[in-house]
């Protein structure tokens, strides 16, 4: 049996292989020859080579920075909130315009009470007025009286601007006595 010779590879062939295993084992090298802990320091980084985005969220504490080494210009503008002052510490803005009148004012409330006299009678309607000049904002009515469950109030209302007024009969005859009651709240309105 002949043997081929064997062809032995180029000089080309063998620069090439070892560029590179040199440029695959160049990173390797650097990753195994790391530095020791606590060898670089503030004489070896360059200025601005420390960014925020490589340093750990939260790492930076207060007692890290020197008194007086936050200025004003390395604050963003609108970046803080009120929360980020203590009381005091903000002046108070100058005075704003006049703002438009509020909602009518309300003084002088009173409760008017009307009532019917206490009998058996139904129907029964009262009505409580206010004082001159003030306006009723409010009113109720109560039944009272022994025979008051078997009565139902069929109106409780304003009667215009100044009174209220209702009206009740009994839903059940009954020869209980029972009594209407009707409360305007009036008020001086301005």
């Amino acid at each position: 049996m002949s043997r081929r010779p064997r062809k032995l590879p180029t000089p080309a062939t063998v620069i090439a292989c070892i560029a590179l295993l040199v440029a695959l084992g160049g990173t390797s090298i650097a990753a195994v020859s790391a530095l020791p802990r606590s060898s670089v320091g503030t004489a070896q980084l360059k200025p601005g080579a420390v960014t925020s985005g490589k340093i750990k969220d939260r790492a930076v504490t207060t007692a890290d920075i020197a008194n007086g080494g936050v200025l004003s210009v390395d604050v963003r503008n609108g970046s803080l909130r009120r929360v980020d002052f203590r009381p005091g510490q903000l002046p108070a803005g100058p005075v704003g315009p006049q703002g438009p009148p509020g909602p009518a004012g309300v003084s002088g409330r009173e409760d008017i009470l009307a009532e019917t006299t206490t009998t058996s009678a139904s129907p029964k309607a009262v009505r409580a007025t206010c004082t001159v000049g003030k306006k009723v904002i409010g009113g109720g009515v109560e039944i009272g009286g022994n025979g008051r469950n078997r009565v139902t109030v069929t109106e409780s209302l304003p009667a215009g601007d100044n009174a209220w007024e209702a009206e009740a009969f009994e839903a059940v005859s009954t020869q209980a006595t029972w009594k209407l009651e009707v409360h305007a709240i009036c008020a001086n309105v301005s």
